[in-house]
């Protein structure tokens, strides 16, 4: 799939993302995708990228839409909150055990 940036750039790639998803969310996306995927995986690879996104910013909503176009038209799903959990030890002291200061 040919793409273009807003300043014209072209490039070549099965998946793109923005903002913190070009960060976080593409290495998944790189190791992960592949071109037969059923529909029903690449909702559950979406949900495990947007997932991180949402553990990197705390205060972002949880909840999301996944629309599917085909040749037979246009399907949006209901919105939808993904399952989260925040009890990690690392959540609760995310400084515990470190060293030094910026």
């Amino acid at each position: 799939m040919v793409k273009v940036s807003m300043i014209g750039v072209s490039f070549e790639d099965n998946h793109v993302a923005t903002g913190f998803g070009n960060h976080l969310a593409r290495p998944i996306l790189r190791d992960e995708w592949h071109a037969d995927m059923s529909f029903e995986d690449g909702v559950k690879l979406l949900e495990k990228c947007m997932r991180v996104l949402l553990y990197r910013d705390r205060s972002a909503i949880n909840k999301l839409q996944i629309a599917k176009i085909t040749e037979e038209g246009v399907t949006v799903s209901q919105p939808y909150s993904l399952k989260t959990f925040w009890e990690f030890k690392a959540f609760n002291n995310p400084t515990a055990g470190a060293e030094g200061s910026w």
